[in-house]
């Protein structure tokens, strides 16, 4: 259970995403609502499956979650890369077996699907595997598996405060996943209007209304033709 207000409607949208991607997920948090129902010390509502996978979750500084976010990204890019260099460098060396899931893996890193059953059976091989590589890739098993990134915060991060950030990282061609939990102002900080507030929204700190219309998030990321 989350730490959320009552009828809070961001909550059944993340748990959807965790109950879909959760075993191989990583989350960037931005400050805000999120990460405040989503790792008040010392509970958070993620949480493992049967096999003991589960989101690996961290909360960001309210400016720069999407560079957070992509740090993620390239992090685990660079240490799957290193595995492929050690698979590589040892593919005639190793056992046929080994040889074989090693070239499976190879092919299917990048589905999420595949290069799920392909680290099981990397893993099963490598515990009878005696070249010294299989030490070197069983310490780094976890990253086998694709991983499915994410970054998340509200409208004031997205469409405000971190847009810098977040732009640039919707325009690099990395796989990342952003999900927006747009409220239309800010919550978290007592109701001021953020970009993402309506034309005539009433806000605490708006009290006589928007008076420009609303930032559309979704068709500038779509005008770059390739997020």
């Amino acid at each position: 259970f989350s730490g959320a207000c009552a009828g809070c409607g961001e909550t059944p949208y993340i748990k959807l995403i965790t109950q879909i991607y959760g075993d191989r997920m990583m989350i960037a948090n931005a400050t805000g609502c999120s990460s405040i129902y989503g790792g008040s010390a010392p509970s958070t509502p993620y949480c493992a499956n049967k096999d003991g996978h589960g989101p690996a979750w961290a909360n960001s500084l309210f400016e720069d979650n999407a560079e957070y976010g992509f740090g993620m990204a390239i992090g685990q890019r660079q240490i799957r890369d290193r595995i492929e260099r050690f698979m590589l460098a040892s593919i005639e060396a190793v056992g046929p077996a080994t040889k074989e899931v090693f070239e499976l893996w190879i092919e299917s890193r990048e589905d999420s699907d595949k290069s799920k059953e392909a680290s099981e059976k990397v893993v099963e091989v490598l515990k009878k595997e005696k070249h010294a590589v299989a030490k070197e890739i069983m310490a780094l098993k976890q990253y086998l598996v694709k991983k499915s990134i994410w970054i998340f915060g509200g409208d004031g991060w997205a469409y405000d405060i971190g847009y810098g950030g977040l732009d640039h990282v919707l325009a690099s061609g990395e796989d990342i996943n952003v999900l927006v939990l747009d409220t239309e102002v800010y919550s978290n900080t007592g109701g001021q209007s953020s970009k993402a507030t309506p034309i005539g929204a009433v806000a605490k700190f708006a009290a006589s209304g928007k008076k420009i219309r609303k930032k559309d998030l979704g068709m500038m990321a779509m005008s770059y033709g390739y997020v």
